[in-house]
């Protein structure tokens, strides 16, 4: 079932949403959209298969899928669905949806389009996004999924032990058992009381609190992520470039391997800026095994800005270890026609330039 199991970059899940934070004050005073049916629908990232790319003006191999579900508690009643950016997409969602003032169909467009353009639903890269275009939802919109949030326990468990150690000195129960417990609170709970240790241990309080957990939140999970992708991108790569191609002439199967060999360097150096970003996130946090919590409280303040490429880079690789996954499935052979080889090598080519592009840009 998608809500058990879905991926945080895949799936944005609203019905779910709804559901657990629709009595809230933030949420009522500050929806992710203006209508309350697009409100309530699951959005997720799909990838196209050959069939239904001819829906879309212009290549795409990947899309931003809108689901209304027929029941938001069962999901496997399925939904009317439609993508964004498909031929006449605002004109039928124009005739589904209603508001109660003016600019909210607009609003909700620019919402859409902005969340299509991203890689991936990454609650970290896409709360920056949306706050570049002034736009600030309630939090409950950038929570880690409960399938991820279980995933990651034991990883943010041997994360967290240094500042469980510093922050629980003199007692207690032992830190590995400590640690999973309170792993489990900063994902799912960070306003917990049994979490007031290390609030007080980093001398964050109120807002400054919020921000600087969920920072950190973020850090771990990229790290998480990377940890899971960074042992299967040298056979990626290998299987990209070894990938049997098939009815393409003599100079287009050349173009091809050279766009391919371009494709393998980029996607290296792009995992390199990953690492080297993570590396400034370990440096922060090695200070508080020097009893310095002040140092990585201060890189916590002022990290999420880094999200933005990093974010973007990881969802790209990702998203491209994922498709090629879906693509050649265990068991199945490494061929394809080469309209589709074209077809995608040049679609991860763009989208890989267009991060390297935004990474030089924030360098600079």
């Amino acid at each position: 079932m998608v809500r058990e199991s879905a991926s945080t970059t895949r799936v944005l899940d609203l019905a779910h949403i709804h559901h657990r934070f629709s009595e809230t004050e933030e949420y009522q005073a500050r929806p992710l959209f203006r209508s309350g049916v697009l409100n309530t629908a699951i959005i997720m990232k799909h990838a196209l298969r050959v069939n239904e790319r001819s829906i879309f003006n212009g290549l795409r191999t990947t899309a931003t899928k809108i689901v209304f579900p027929f029941s938001k508690e069962d999901l496997r009643l399925g939904g009317a669905g439609l993508f964004v950016g498909e031929q006449g997409y605002q004109r039928t969602l124009r005739g589904q949806l209603e508001y109660g003032a003016p600019g909210g169909f607009e609003h909700d467009i620019e919402v859409l389009e902005l969340l299509d353009t991203l890689p991936s639903f990454d609650p970290f890269l896409m709360r920056e996004r949306l706050r570049q275009a002034g736009m600030e939802p309630a939090r409950c919109y950038f929570d880690v999924s409960d399938a991820d949030a279980s995933r990651m326990h034991r990883f943010v468990s041997s994360q967290i032990a240094a500042l469980v150690e510093l922050a629980f000195q003199g007692g207690g129960p032992p830190p590995r058992e400590l640690s999973a417990r309170l792993a489990e609170k900063l994902m799912t709970d960070e306003t917990a009381q049994s979490l007031d240790p290390l609030r007080a241990t980093l001398r964050l309080s109120g807002e400054e609190y919020r921000e600087g957990v969920f920072a950190w939140k973020g850090f771990l999970y990229y790290k998480w992520v990377v940890g899971e992708l960074s042992p299967r991108l040298a056979d990626l790569a290998r299987s990209m470039l070894s990938a049997r191609v098939v009815n393409l002439q003599k100079q287009e199967m050349a173009d091809l391997a050279a766009r391919r060999q371009r494709i393998v360097r980029v996607l290296g150096e792009t995992s390199r800026r990953v690492e080297k970003s993570l590396a400034e996130y370990d440096a922060a946090f090695a200070s508080l095994a020097e009893g310095k919590p002040t140092a990585f409280r201060d890189f916590l303040l002022s990290a999420p800005r880094m999200f933005l490429v990093l974010g973007e880079a990881v969802g790209v690789v990702k998203h491209i270890d994922s498709f090629w996954g879906f693509r050649f499935r265990p068991g199945r052979p490494q061929a394809m026609d080469g309209d589709e080889a074209i077809e995608v090598f040049e679609d991860f080519e763009v989208t890989l330039n267009g991060i390297a592009a935004s990474a030089r840009a924030e360098a600079a």
